[in-house]
């Protein structure tokens, strides 16, 4: 049947008005939430400490990727659109004729939607390399894949996309005035304002494409590298890592013993962070310090419906129940039970100083980090992969004041277990609740608790630490 035929169709030109129709609601929909180039100039503005510092912390971490998670949510929305149309578009681009001007026009005003943002994004974050960066890493808590600021200037440089695109704007120039006639139609007047307003003409010249191609191989070239690099590096640190942690004496019985775990249960409340310490463990020998583990319990499901008073929807709840801690090990960060965790011979309570609101907030930020891998590179720079401390880290920081400060260790940016107990010892964001295993094998709480924590792995208490542990 031919074209001329089909639009005499009923059935198809019923099909063709529920489609435009459809397509219309959906594009001025989505048109109003496509971030600005205010918004992204403003997330540069905000960042300026990370930019200049080389890496982001947990709370600038999270506006970043709060930003690019909604704008590859109306891109996917656009492109949806985008790919319902296509059909009647390549027909009328064929034809050089109006014959589908209703489903071309959507299609033209959501393609300049998505050009005009995607080269905000290119153009600003191009030369941001700790930005794009970061935009380039897979993050699950906001279902962003690897690799999507790669993508995207890759579409926004592919030579076929910029053609097709040229064409569509020669199309709409040459049959302006019948386009801009659409407006009498109710569903399209909106789209006719918008096309007016976000119109993105395209330079066509042959150098100019060629130019942007350039620069986009450029950047997957480095990036791939880099990957490349980084992908080998953490396959070795993942090999030696999993060696070491093996290396353990199996048969030795651990020092907290079932009926400690249960005095140790008894006081632990949602959000405490437990350090834990294995004597056996090989890893003792790479890892700082006497204390180099540690964990987040995140309660019961029971405990943590009684701390929230305000009904509460806990993100990853299904996936916690029976278990309440949240660790990372060499298997990744999961949700575990609690007499896993303390399957340890020396252990440390710690209490946030935070109220139960933002307690529920850092526990709930922290269990959307539930299913990362382990980072064996101990890169506090990424937050695609967690250690230990990091899940810690990523909960707490920039939440009730709490600023940690990251340490230098073996040229990576860290923070340890042990700097959390230095914190708690110098009464700042912790209280230190009960030590086992520190001193014997003996259960302390209070501030003999405080001593026996200091005596446990530093030589001689700060001037800080006199202070708090001679405060009654």
């Amino acid at each position: 049947m031919s074209n001329s035929n089909l639009r005499t169709n009923p059935n198809f030109e019923k099909r063709l008005s529920v489609q435009v129709e459809s397509s219309a609601r959906t594009l001025t929909t989505i048109a109003p939430q496509l971030v600005t180039l205010e918004e992204i100039e403003s997330v540069i503005e905000g960042n300026r400490a990370a930019v200049d510092r080389g890496y982001f912390l947990p709370n600038e971490d999270e506006q970043v990727r709060e930003m690019f998670s909604r704008y590859l949510r109306t891109r996917a929305a656009l492109l949806l659109v985008l790919e319902d149309l296509r059909p009647f578009v390549l027909k009328e681009l064929e034809s050089h004729q109006p014959k589908y001007p209703e489903p071309f026009l959507i299609a033209f005003c959501t393609a300049c939607l998505l050009m005009r943002s995607g080269r905000f994004f290119i153009d600003t974050f191009r030369g941001q390399k700790v930005i794009w960066r970061k935009l380039d890493e897979a993050e699950p808590r906001y279902g962003i894949p690897a690799r999507q600021f790669t993508h995207v200037y890759k579409s926004l440089t592919s030579v076929r996309n910029n053609l097709i695109f040229s064409d569509a704007v020669k199309h709409y120039e040459k049959h302006k005035s019948d386009l801009d006639a659409l407006k009498s139609n109710e569903a399209l007047e909106p789209i006719v304002e918008l096309l007016h307003q976000k119109i993105f003409t395209l330079d066509d010249s042959k150098t100019l494409l060629a130019q942007n191609w350039l620069k986009y191989r450029l950047h997957s070239f480095l990036r791939r590298n880099r990957a490349g690099f980084k992908g080998v590096t953490f396959e070795l640190f993942k090999l030696s890592g999993s060696l070491i942690a093996e290396l353990r004496m199996k048969w030795k019985r651990k020092r907290v013993t079932p009926a400690v775990q249960q005095k140790i249960a008894r006081l632990l409340e949602p959000g405490d962070v437990i350090i834990t310490r294995h004597d056996d463990a090989a890893s003792n020998l790479f890892l700082p310090g006497f204390w180099p583990h540690g964990a987040l319990y995140i309660g019961t499901q029971a405990e943590r419906r009684a701390l929230d008073t305000n009904g509460k929807t806990w993100d990853h709840e299904q996936c916690a129940p029976p278990n309440s801690v949240l660790e990372a090990r060499k298997d990744g960060v999961l949700f575990r039970p609690l007499h896993d965790t303390l399957g340890v011979d020396a252990c440390v309570v710690l209490r946030p100083k935070l109220n139960s609101e933002t307690m529920l907030k850092a526990i709930s930020r922290a269990m959307l980090h539930q299913g990362k891998r382990y980072d064996f590179e101990f890169d506090f720079r990424r937050s695609d992969k967690l250690v230990c401390t990091e899940v810690i880290y990523r909960a707490f920081h920039g939440i009730g004041g709490i600023e940690f400060k990251l340490k230098a260790r073996a040229g990576r940016l860290c923070l340890s277990a042990e700097d959390l107990l230095d914190y708690a010892l110098e009464g700042k964001y912790f209280d230190v609740i009960m030590v086992y295993g520190a001193n014997g094998n003996r259960f302390v709480t209070g501030n003999p608790a405080l001593s026996t924590l200091a005596k446990s792995y530093r030589k001689a208490p700060p001037g800080k630490l006199k202070q708090h542990l001679n405060q009654p």
